[in-house]
């Protein structure tokens, strides 16, 4: 059996009915995953680098990771958050801080280390997706290069796409929603940062691409997402 390991916030996490139709792109990813293949959603809504760390969250992976394993890695969004003493943390400091005590600690347990860049909000100011997260991409990209560690820059492949196709279009991916659609929220919504499951799902598409890019292991466990199935269609037909 092969093993990822999923830590990051909100956009990662898995939801039940309870939430639906909120979806975290951890939960799709094994939709690319080869068979025999486990994907361990670690992720958790409100959570940054510190507060992950601090809550023991943390170690509850390290007390599961073995050697051959995979860990994926995804926060920003609430490192930011600098009125909340309990999750914030500085780009610079001590959110790549953070990033190395993880790295440290999954390869010491001989386990792959992959990071990815807090996906975009989804922010128009007139006409144009706002990079609402500058400066913690860009810190994780330069740890990942200093490194030598694996690193999909989601953020910046979500703006592109987002401005690409536009606000309207884009508002699908996204808990944006009139009142009425769902059970779960009567009132509707109006919520850019967390994603539904087209959203969810494109974000793991973006995230197989970018890998398929790199050299990293973790491509053995996946599907390349241009991958055509073998299907026997005669055995469909009703």
């Amino acid at each position: 059996m092969k093993n990822i390991y999923m830590i990051g916030d909100s956009t990662m996490q898995y939801n039940n009915f309870q939430t639906y139709p909120q979806m975290g792109w951890g939960q799709v990813l094994g939709l690319f995953a080869h068979e025999g293949v486990q994907i361990h959603d670690f992720g958790k809504n409100g959570r940054s680098t510190k507060s992950f760390i601090d809550e023991g969250r943390f170690d509850k992976v390290l007390s599961k990771l073995s050697e051959g394993d995979f860990v994926i890695c995804q926060f920003g969004h609430n490192d930011e958050k600098s009125q909340d003493p309990a999750r914030y943390t500085t780009p610079e400091g001590t959110y790549v801080e953070n990033l190395k005590y993880f790295y440290n600690k999954v390869t010491e347990k001989k386990a792959t280390f992959v990071l990815a860049t807090s996906i975009s909000r989804h922010k128009f100011v007139d006409g144009v997706c706002q990079d609402t997260h500058k400066g913690y991409p860009q810190a994780m990209l330069k740890f990942a290069k200093e490194n030598n560690i694996v690193c999909i820059d989601l953020n910046q492949m979500t703006l592109d796409l987002y401005n690409k196709m536009g606000e309207e279009a884009t508002k699908r991916f996204h808990m944006i929603f009139p009142a009425g659609m769902y059970e779960n929220y009567p009132d509707g919504k109006e919520d850019g940062s967390h994603l539904r499951a087209d959203g969810a799902y494109m974000v793991a598409h973006l995230f197989v691409e970018g890998l398929f890019k790199t050299n990293s292991l973790l491509k053995e466990l996946l599907y390349a997402p241009d991958e055509k199935a073998d299907i026997d269609w005669a055995m469909l037909i009703d």
